[in-house]
């Protein structure tokens, strides 16, 4: 059942077993495995079924870091959040072991889980997102194609990356949780406040308050906040009532290490017999080929290519994980102005337009040659095949206390405090970049092809001293870890020092692997459901037993301060 927060009469009280906050790919993920469970489920949704300006609004903050996108143009404020069709492409990924794995060169890195465990729940969450279970395995078959480049070693190998044909999990699972009888779904509900009783050890209700001025209570057994990587983090740190440093955030880690995946543009490969090799390394030709394939009903896994440094290559060389596409260019690759015309195209796209729109027409302008190459390279790549292929390389960061989201003293139309991100890079993702640039090119050129490792300022130029972009991919602001002195969350995503509240989605990731973490959100959104499913007795599990109700003593201060 479905339900608009801003009809419902003022001040209403509204009760569940489970309340979910947030319904994106890890909040419907829940919801949906939650039917007929027998429990009442309450899932609050910012937004409508229907993009919504104002709504959208909500998102805005303060970039104080490093240059990042508007915080209100990244995230889609919606029902199905960012898998809605002006967010997520639907690429699927699994992370890999060593993701999981402590790595001594790797600061706050290791989860209190392994692949392993999330191994069933990855093939159901590649099954939720319409793929086959075993996509995972049909994933090695692919990387032994011929329509690969040939680069299989020691230190670089092709990796394959799953393209969902249905990305957009609003519109999959909106007609199932509006016919379940156990589930509810709140649509333009703002929750304003985690209020907890006075021992701070269990939440007691949420205060919600919509845009047109109503407020509500909602009061449940158990809580799971999947607001997204920054806004799970802004609603613990408003939750202050009591509490200065916010809600959950004894050890300090609330909000930080917020990771991205740094994105660089660099380097060129040449020559007029690649296209047919390079074709599944262009992220924009694969998803034209699910256009394709959607159009002719056919519902065949289809894998992208791309190249990334092997596990060995990391370990030895103690680096970070790093994925290259490669993507057709004019002869002097993509710069400023490039850059920034490819994507506004994209946001356009998208039907979104950008509140920095001013910007990015400035920096088009000033570099008005390149744009235009930029636009003439991609349009005669549709008419004939390229000959220069840059490579776009996606970084793992690391985890860093520093970067951070913190609140800004500007609020928003409900009267909350914005966030304020300081996004920062350190210095293991930029020497991972630099050999990353180094193996691959040494690697193509043994293998016969021209590769130069020119930057954006042309050849010779250094790298690192153009700012990275960014995809858009919010983590690590709620980390778990399974010592309350390092993280937020427990191995079972529950708040550490609270009885009933959990946390879904990225932020809860304590590293972040190569890229693409919504499968990754999936799985871990499917792995909750079980366990609160046993909590209630209702799904009996030899793997996930009901947690311990003792709570660890609350720790006074972390090492981080607060």
């Amino acid at each position: 059942m479905f339900q608009d927060a801003r009809q419902l009469p003022d001040r209403s009280a509204l009760e569940a077993d489970i309340c979910i906050v947030g319904a994106g790919a890890a909040g419907t993920t829940l919801a949906t495995e939650l039917i007929g469970s027998g429990l009442r489920v309450l899932v609050i949704e910012s937004g409508g079924l229907a993009y919504d300006a104002r709504t959208q609004a909500l998102h805005a903050g303060v970039n104080a870091g490093l240059l990042y996108e508007p915080l209100d143009l990244c995230r889609v404020r919606t029902f199905g959040g960012s898998t809605d069709r002006r967010g997520w492409g639907g690429w699927c990924k699994p992370l890999a072991d060593l993701d999981f794995e402590y790595r001594d060169w790797v600061p706050l890195s290791g989860w209190p889980i392994a692949k392993r465990d999330l191994a069933p729940y990855y093939r159901r969450a590649f099954a939720t997102l319409s793929l086959d279970p075993e996509t995972e395995r049909l994933a090695e078959a692919d990387r032994r194609r011929d329509d690969v480049l040939p680069l299989d070693s020691r230190a670089c190998i092709n990796e394959p990356c799953p393209l969902s044909p249905a990305p957009h999990l609003g519109e999959v699972t909106r007609d199932r949780l509006r016919a379940a009888g156990n589930v509810r779904v709140l649509l333009h509900a703002n929750v304003t406040q985690i209020v907890t009783d006075e021992d701070r050890r269990t939440v007691t209700h949420l205060d919600v308050a919509t845009l047109t001025g109503k407020t509500h209570t909602i009061t449940a057994g158990r809580y799971v906040l999947a607001a997204g990587g920054i806004e799970n983090a802004r609603l613990m740190l408003l939750s202050n009532r009591g509490h200065a440093e916010g809600l959950g955030n004894a050890s300090g880690y609330v909000g930080r290490c917020f990771m991205e995946h740094p994105r660089y543009a660099w380097g060129r490969l040449s020559g007029q017999h690649l296209a047919p090799l390079l074709r599944r390394y262009d992220p924009g030709t694969v998803v034209g080929h699910r256009r394709a394939q959607a159009a002719a009903d056919r519902r065949a896994p289809l894998f992208g290519a791309s190249l990334a440094l092997s596990a060995e290559a990391q370990r030895t060389e103690r680096l970070l994980g790093a994925r290259t596409w490669l993507v057709p260019v004019s002869g002097g690759g993509d710069r400023a102005g490039g850059v920034e015309f490819k994507e506004l195209v994209f946001w356009l796209k998208k039907r979104r337009l950008p509140s920095d729109l001013g910007r990015r027409c400035g920096a088009i302008l000033r570099d008005l040659p390149n744009a235009a190459a930029a636009a003439g390279a991609h349009l005669m790549a549709k008419l004939r095949p390229a000959a220069q292929w840059q490579f776009i390389t996606v970084l793992e960061q690391e985890p860093d206390p520093h970067s951070r989201i913190t609140l800004d003293r500007s609020r928003d139309a409900l009267g909350l405090q914005r966030v304020r991100l300081d996004w920062r890079i350190g210095e293991l993702t930029r020497k991972t970049l630099r050999r990353t640039r180094e193996i691959f090119c040494t690697e193509l050129r043994s293998a016969g092809f021209d590769c130069t490792i020119a930057g954006p300022r042309g050849e010779g130029s250094n790298q690192d001293e153009e700012a990275p972009r960014w995809v858009w991919h919010h983590m690590g602001t709620t980390r778990m870890a399974a010592d309350p002195k390092n993280g937020v969350v427990d191995a079972q995503c529950r708040v550490h020092g609270i009885a009933n509240l959990y946390v879904a989605g990225s932020s809860v990731f304590p590293t972040v692997g190569n890229d693409m973490p919504t499968l990754t959100v999936v799985a871990l959104a499917h792995r909750l459901a079980d366990h609160l499913q046993g909590l209630f007795g209702r799904v009996p599990s030899k793997q996930y037993l009901p947690e311990n109700e003792r709570l660890r003593p609350a720790v006074a201060e972390g090492p981080l301060g607060v």
